[in-house]
C-alpha cells in the first residue's frame, strides 16, 4: 500500500510494478478501494524548491488531468452498442421530430458521445448494463422504462449528466 504504479506498464496491459519513484503515479481512484497517494498538484508544485522531480510531476498531473483516456468499466460489445444506437435513433426520429433543430442536433450529438464513450470502456459497467436494461424496455415498449431511466440518474450523475439529459428527452 503507499506504493505508485508505472502507468506505462498497467497501459501496455501487463501487470503493473510497485514504484515509490516520483516519477511514477497512483492507480486512478476505483469505487470501493483506498485513495491512493497524493501527488502534488500544480499549485502546490509552484511553492515547491525540489527542481529535480518538477517535470515528472507535470507530467503525471497532466496525464490525471483527463488528457488521456481512462477506462471506466467494460467496453460494450460492439452488437449492444449498435442496438442502442438503432433503439435511441429510432426514439429521436420519432420523439423530437417536432422539435427545433438544434435541441435535435444537440441531442444527437450527445448521444454520438454516449456511443463512443460505450465502445471505450468510459462508462462503469453497471450504468452501461442499465441502460441496456432501459433499451431493452424500450423496444418492449414496457412502462418501467421511466423507472430504469430514473436508476440511471442515480448512478454517476457528474460523468453521465448529458447523455442522461438527452434520455430524459426521448423517454417521455
Amino acid at each position: 500500500m503507499g506504493h505508485g504504479v508505472n502507468p506505462a506498464a498497467a497501459m501496455a496491459g501487463g501487470p503493473p510494478r510497485a514504484s515509490t519513484a516520483p516519477q511514477e503515479s497512483a492507480m486512478p481512484v476505483v469505487d470501493n478501494m483506498p485513495t491512493p497517494w497524493p501527488l502534488p498538484t500544480k499549485s502546490m508544485q509552484k511553492l515547491s524548491t525540489t527542481t529535480s522531480v518538477a517535470a515528472a510531476n507535470q507530467a503525471v498531473q497532466a496525464a490525471s488531468s483527463g488528457g488521456g483516456v481512462v477506462a471506466a468499466g467494460e467496453p460494450m460489445p460492439a452488437h449492444d452498442v449498435a442496438n442502442v444506437r438503432n433503439v435511441l435513433t429510432m426514439l429521436l426520429g420519432s420523439v423530437m421530430a417536432n422539435d427545433v433543430p438544434k435541441k435535435r442536433e444537440d441531442t444527437a450529438k450527445a448521444l454520438e458521445e454516449l456511443y463512443q464513450k460505450l465502445t471505450e470502456g468510459q462508462v462503469k459497467t453497471a450504468t452501461s448494463q442499465k441502460l441496456m436494461s432501459l433499451v431493452k424496455a424500450i423496444e418492449a415498449q414496457d412502462p418501467q422504462s421511466a423507472r430504469i431511466l430514473q436508476e440511471l440518474y442515480t448512478m454517476d450523475w457528474d460523468q453521465n449528466k448529458k447523455w442522461l439529459m438527452c434520455l430524459k428527452r426521448l423517454v417521455r
